[in-house]
């Protein structure tokens, strides 16, 4: 299964940079985007994983300036590799080919380069939730997610 995917998060970690046997560039890097849903216990944070490949002079340019906890905004094509543990219990993974990103902001201090971490204040690389939340009404069902 295959699906275009739009996600605003952060990078995990450092981008991982390689070349393919015919020299194309190839770079890796988790992405967290966080989200927000009401249980029993109130508003709850849900942090979810991708693990992001991008080709060619696009990997070269995230490897230059994607760092841990970058805020960028990804578009790629979502697939889901599923595996088993070395216990024999099945995972699945999400993993994004990406077609482009956009550098969003939210943790560069005056001065530093793009990408860079914002060491005076980590927790402006994190995004937040500003909209209305509903306390009042609670689902009659528990959000549970599929994958």
């Amino acid at each position: 299964m295959s699906a275009n995917i739009s996600i605003l998060g952060n990078a995990g970690r450092d981008v991982s940079l390689r070349y393919s046997e015919k020299g194309t560039a190839v770079a890796s890097f988790p992405i967290a985007s966080n989200s927000f849903r009401n249980g029993p216990e109130g508003r709850v944070q849900v942090t979810h994983w991708f693990n992001v490949t991008a080709f060619g002079k696009t990997a070269e340019t995230l490897a230059e300036h994607v760092k841990k906890g970058t805020y960028l905004l990804v578009h790629g094509r979502l697939s889901f590799n599923p595996w088993v543990t070395e216990k024999g219990d099945p995972r699945s993974g999400a993993e994004v080919a990406l077609f482009s990103f956009e550098f969003v902001g939210g943790n560069r201090s005056e001065g530093q380069e793009p990408g860079g971490n914002d060491n005076h204040n980590p927790e402006s690389a994190t995004p937040e939730y500003s909209g209305p939340v509903d306390t009042e009404t609670q689902p009659d069902e528990p959000f549970v997610d599929q994958f």
